[in-house]
């Protein structure tokens, strides 16, 4: 069960710390692009949260750079973390029961920011740490926002950010099989793309962005395909359909080299056309940087500003906006109904589903929200959704992580003054346990798995629970539900 992260590993056959009101926990988070910090009580009482964003760093650039995330969060961890303190009024952070720390899956030189800076902690304070899977941290802050009643276990989670796409069945604490993952790009990726591709400020995020364009738009006007209709499976998709809409963009706001009278594309991607039962991602090439005989090279120029375009370029942007996204929601609803379906199969007798959790940055999207209320109302199963500020990443749901972590006896011993002794900045710079490809846990046998990446090299261990077989061999934690100081 250990991780490296403390001095020694959970003690198998000593029995968990109480945990209760008394119980105070620092979560950290540092997996990306957004620093955060938070304060919980062992009964789900958000004491104090700080975070700091990343956005106008990157912003430039379109995307996460790495080097400047991990610089960002090494300027920013110190001053978030005594925020989140002092706004839950510790002003000596040797009260806290434990400090919980994002360790994976992530970018390695952001995680080991927040690690090094928990280990520290730890040290100075003999405080116990707790290593928090990111994407467990998503999951399991939907049980403080809707109570631990609510949201009991087993229940169906969909997480859904800009990295990631997988629909799991959450048995327990570290006991969790995924039913499906993205065979390429996530939602919130597709998102993004696609918000740049119209030629959106993107500084505010691409979803927003595009969720907000959507909004003016008809998503009848094109008839983009529904991924993978034809396979009867819980994986996700959205190559085909960027694809889809950079072809349409190219031709209708002139922006690439597809020529308007293009017999293939005016076939598959034309307004109006064939029902959308009819479509299918088959007939997409799913290479977006592909060379196709549709396609011909043109110089390309910029899409004009929203001061400098006109009524009509407006509307197809919008169009193109909403299409977009009532496609990439379907295929998200779509790909639900069934994992409730296979995640019923999986249940033993006397076993039934509490909930449809929607977790990550996406779950914050308007539309996405409410299509998959839909989708659980059909199954007879509540939605449950964080707010959305704990969409994103933040420290409150590595905080709650660790608290649930830390009452099944989860938690590693203090870091010692010698473990932390080196400079991270020197030429000794010490060796920090960070698991970036960090599997949630196994595979349903029905899931193709994830094909983005034929790379296996440094992917640890699927996660585990207490006993390291996933069972829980305590209670657990009582949360109420959203209970904010």
């Amino acid at each position: 069960l250990g991780l490296g992260v403390g001095s020694a590993p959970p003690s198998p056959s000593s029995a968990p710390p109480r945990v209760d009101a008394d119980t105070l926990v620092l979560g950290i988070e540092t997996s990306c692009d957004d620093t955060g910090a938070a304060v919980v009580t062992g009964d789900g009482r958000v004491l104090g949260e700080a975070l700091a964003s990343q956005v106008e760093i990157h912003e430039r650039w379109g995307g996460v750079v790495p080097n400047l995330a991990r610089d960002a969060h090494e300027r920013a961890i110190d001053a978030v973390v005594a925020e989140a303190l002092r706004r839950a009024g510790i002003d000596d952070p040797s009260r806290l029961s434990a400090v919980a720390v994002t360790v994976g899956p992530g970018l390695t030189m952001c995680l080991r920011v927040g690690v090094v800076a928990a280990q520290e902690l730890s040290a100075k304070h003999a405080l116990p740490i707790v290593p928090v899977h990111h994407m467990e941290a998503h999951a399991l802050v939907a049980r403080l926002a809707a109570g631990t009643t609510r949201c009991r276990f087993p229940f169906l989670a969909l997480l859904v950010s800009g990295g990631h796409n997988q629909l799991i069945l959450a048995r327990g604490i570290g006991n969790y099989v995924i039913l499906g993952s993205t065979l390429d790009d996530a939602l919130g990726e597709a998102y993004d793309k696609t918000a740049r591709l119209l030629g959106l400020n993107v500084g505010g995020g691409g979803g927003p962005a595009l969720e907000a364009l959507a909004r003016e738009g008809d998503d009848a006007s094109y008839k983009f395909p529904v991924p993978l209709r034809r396979r009867k499976d819980c994986d996700f998709s959205y190559a085909g359909l960027k694809t889809a809409v950079r072809l349409a963009i190219e031709r209708d706001l002139g922006v690439g080299g597809v020529g308007a009278d293009d017999g293939a594309f005016t076939k598959v991607y034309s307004r109006g056309g064939d029902s959308e039962e009819e479509e299918d991602e088959e007939e997409v090439d799913s290479d977006e940087d592909s060379n196709s005989s549709a396609t011909t090279t043109t110089t390309r120029r910029r899409l004009p500003s929203p001061e400098e375009e006109d009524a009509a370029t407006r509307r197809t942007r919008a169009n193109i906006a909403a299409s977009f996204q009532r496609v990439a929601v379907t295929h998200l609803t779509e790909r639900t109904s069934r994992a409730v379906e296979w995640a019923n199969d999986l249940l033993d007798d006397g076993e039934t589903l509490s909930c449809v959790v929607v977790a990550g940055g996406v779950a914050s999207n308007a539309v996405v929200r409410e299509r998959l209320s839909e989708v659980a109302s059909r199954c007879a199963l509540p939605l449950v959704t964080p707010p959305p500020r704990w969409c994103v990443d933040n420290g409150v749901m590595v905080a709650w992580a660790g608290v649930e972590r830390l009452a099944l006896g989860l938690s590693e011993a203090p870091c010692t003054e010698a473990q932390v002794a080196a400079s991270p900045s020197s030429a000794n710079r010490r060796d920090v346990p960070t698991f970036p490809r960090w599997p949630l846990g196994e595979r349903d046998d029905r899931a193709t798995g994830h094909v983005k990446s034929a790379k296996t090299a440094r992917i640890a261990a699927p996660l585990t629970g207490a006993g390291g077989d996933g069972s829980a061999r305590f209670p657990g934690v009582v949360a109420p539900g959203v209970v904010e100081a």
